[in-house]
């Protein structure tokens, strides 16, 4: 069992690295569960915006129906792995989250495609024109950040709550 420490020790350096992943990583790794209870993960281009990362999602993929049956999902930012020294140290975060479908009448829908066309290049362009294609807002919640040995955190979004230690 995990228990959080106290307080926190010097943990600006782990803060700064859970933003820098948020920056570095271009797709979260997108956890739901089938009709029949199973797992299914995919992975999905985003944009941070105003608390949330924004994604495209197409009708036609099995994560998007899923997330209509249960729009709370399980997400991951994972350090590129050319990036580390150790694969068993791997920078790491997940969160459970929230998955809400925005319309494409919505006031903020422009911006965010065009936030998605620079972070992820003009086949943005070709996929806004697909009727399938949606925009989808996710909001992560309670988390777990593992930034190397000995450096686990008990998060919600992107604060830090509490440093974890084995028991």
């Amino acid at each position: 069992m995990t228990e959080p420490q106290e307080s926190l020790p010097s943990s600006q350096p782990d803060h700064d690295r859970l933003l820098a992943l948020r920056h570095q990583v271009r797709a979260l790794i997108l956890a739901t569960i089938d009709e029949d209870g199973f797992p299914n993960l995919s992975t999905l281009p985003f944009v941070w915006r105003d608390g949330a990362f924004w994604v495209l999602m197409s009708d036609l993929a099995p994560h998007t129906r899923q997330v209509k049956q249960n729009p709370t999902v399980e997400l991951m930012l994972l350090e590129d792995e050319g990036q580390t020294a150790n694969i068993y140290n791997r920078a790491r975060v997940t969160w459970r989250a929230d998955v809400s479908r925005v319309e494409r009448g919505d006031h903020r829908a422009h911006e965010l495609f065009d936030a998605l066309r620079a972070r992820h290049g003009k086949i943005l362009d070709v996929l806004v024109q697909l009727p399938d294609f949606h925009l989808h807002r996710i909001v992560p919640g309670a988390g777990r950040l593992v930034n190397g040995f000995g450096r686990a955190f008990k998060i919600d979004g992107f604060e830090l709550l509490a440093h974890l230690r084995g028991a």
